[in-house]
């Protein structure tokens, strides 16, 4: 203390300053830019493997739904005792179960959307439609290859229909006939 002045003086700080003398302890902007670049780098390796992934989950899910939709059509006719079809426009993914009625007395059972089961997923097949007899039994035969046209590294999925109304389940290998 200075006796001199009359006025006294602190030297101690206050607790969020910290101590004289010490370092902060945070982060220089030097240190702030290497971590964000080094984040920024590992991001870009890791993005063509994550697109991969989407799209590989992509196909598989829409298999999976594909599968479904053409055993409930098949369960629907046998419980109705009626034919049910499931149809495709050309070159979409636009499906429809309908159950066929007399006398032009269709009824839609099920739809899935205009953009089809999954974005970017396509369905290839010679055959646009199928029936479903009250039977079990399908009109025809058929392969479906589920794909993501726009991957090529994409591995397709297959389903095959049988004339007995048999739907295998999705595969990456394809079936004998397809």
């Amino acid at each position: 203390m200075d006796f001199g002045s009359g006025i006294t003086r602190s030297t101690s700080r206050r607790s969020w300053q910290g101590s004289l003398g010490s370092d902060s302890g945070g982060f220089t902007l030097i240190e702030l830019i290497v971590t964000v670049v080094i984040v920024g780098i590992f991001a870009a390796i890791a993005m063509p493997s994550f697109s991969s992934l989407i799209h590989r989950n992509s196909v598989r899910a829409a298999a999976d739904e594909f599968y479904d939709l053409l055993q409930y059509a098949r369960a629907e006719a046998v419980t109705r005792r009626t034919t049910v079809n499931i149809s495709a426009d050309v070159d979409t993914t636009n499906i429809v179960v309908t159950l066929l009625g007399t006398n032009g007395t269709d009824t839609r059972l099920r739809q899935v959307g205009a953009n089809g089961l999954q974005t970017g997923v396509r369905i290839n097949s010679e055959v646009n439609s199928v029936n479903f007899l009250p039977t079990g039994t399908a009109s025809t035969s058929a392969c479906f290859e589920i794909l993501f046209p726009t991957d090529t590294s994409i591995a397709a999925q297959y389903i095959s229909l049988l004339g007995s109304g048999r739907v295998t389940p999705p595969t990456a290998a394809k079936p004998d006939g397809c």
